[in-house]
């Protein structure tokens, strides 16, 4: 119990219930994986059934204010002027106020009820969905009141922890919408959802068709940006399948894919004014491998590399790739956090500081992944084009290998 409330006020931590906050404390998470997650889930493509729709919304009730409680107690552990910033204490108000919800509604025994803990749920969702781009404000604020390294290691754990937490919401809001389309008489050909489908997991991913969905969606946002993109060229195993969440590796490949697409334009319209290149704008290529146990994805780009000295701060908050420097006006702090660091990631191609890091998080989240980025810089020869980065990224098909108690 000690170790539990140790540093807590007596009362009320951000408004929650100090007692609640302690129960909760006490117990520890349950392991996620992907095959647990399936298990409340029933059959691919088949709506969950009340029973089945009941046990996650249970298992949902018990593991969420756990979590919640856990984030509670960490921005509470935060330096006095950190926690007191406005942008920080708006998310921490916004953990505790849900906390308390979770925490406070009723056992789940009926429809009636899980209907009821569903809208509570979406509510949480919608209500969370702005937190990233406010602790980057926040932190921005506050970066010479704490060392860049506590606030890294901060905003790692938060940042993992808010996969979990959105995951496990998300996977019982899913099961719900499948339950609502088969009682409207919709086929999964008829939803976002797909016949191969639990809740948000994909029993069938095509590691290529998300990358093409996402490139579709890059592709746009360059030529709009530039007025020309490069093409996406596949090599490899593109039929190759697994289980996984398309929502997270989309984000995972929207970032990369902005990184190449706009590292590749750029280069390529700098050459063109300065007459060292007279060809087409180069493709971005996409290299799909798979083993038993991985499917791996390589980007390639003719972006010009990344300088030597940049390259050990790209998975630093706050790092951006655009022309080749860090958002810090000295280029030396890794949290000096930019103003476009504000901006939702899907909606620039450029500048925002928190990509690189958050695709890790991601592709790490159930272990045995990785992402990694390999720059050829320097001048090259034969092809003034040909200088760019590789990003890989190695997925684990082994759903069940790691568990992630965060």
């Amino acid at each position: 119990m000690a170790e539990v409330v140790r540093g807590l006020p007596r009362y009320a931590v951000y408004g929650a219930p100090m007692e609640l906050l302690i129960q909760s404390l006490e117990r520890k998470p349950t392991p996620i994986t992907l095959r647990q997650l399936l298990a409340h889930g029933g059959k691919p493509g088949k709506p969950p059934t009340i029973d089945e729709l009941r046990r996650s919304a249970v298992y949902v009730q018990r593991e969420l204010p756990i979590r919640l409680a856990r984030r509670v107690r960490q921005f509470y552990s935060l330096p006095f002027i950190v926690g007191s910033n406005p942008w920080v204490q708006s998310v921490a108000r916004l953990y505790a106020s849900s906390f308390a919800r979770l925490a406070t509604a009723p056992p789940i025994e009926t429809p009636e009820g899980n209907a009821q803990f569903t809208r509570v749920l979406q509510r949480l969702v919608n209500d969370h969905s702005d937190n990233v781009p406010k602790l980057s404000r926040g932190f921005m604020e506050c970066r010479e009141y704490m060392d860049p390294d506590q606030i890294a290691n901060f905003l790692n754990a938060a940042l993992h922890s808010r996969i979990g937490i959105r995951m496990i919401a998300e996977q019982h809001l899913a099961l719900n919408a499948m339950a609502e389309q088969a009682a409207k008489g919709q086929s999964p050909s008829e939803s976002r959802l797909t016949p191969t489908s639990i809740g948000i997991i994909e029993t069938q991913m095509r590691p290529k068709d998300v990358v093409a969905t996402s490139g579709e969606y890059v592709r746009a946002l360059c030529e709009a940006t530039f007025e020309i993109a490069p093409e996406i060229e596949y090599e490899g195993d593109v039929e190759a399948t697994m289980v996984g969440v398309p929502v997270h590796l989309e984000y995972v490949m929207t970032e990369l894919l902005k990184n190449a697409f706009r590292a590749t334009t750029e280069n390529y319209l700098a050459k063109k004014r300065g007459g060292q290149t007279s060809g087409d704008l180069p493709p971005i290529v996409v290299t799909l491998g798979s083993s038993p146990k991985h499917i791996s994805i390589r980007i390639r780009d003719s972006g010009g590399g990344i300088p030597p000295e940049n390259m050990n701060k790209i998975f630093s908050y706050a790092f951006t790739t655009a022309s080749g420097q860090s958002s810090s006006s000295s280029g030396e702090d890794p949290m000096d956090i930019t103003a476009q660091a504000m901006q939702s990631s899907m909606g620039t191609l450029a500048g925002l500081g928190y990509g690189l890091p958050m695709s890790r998080l991601y592709v790490n989240y159930f272990g045995g992944s990785d992402l990694d980025v390999v720059s050829l810089w320097g001048h090259v020869r034969d092809d003034l084009l040909t200088q760019g980065c590789d990003a890989f990224v190695r997925l684990s098909r082994q759903m069940g290998s790691s568990e992630v108690p965060i």
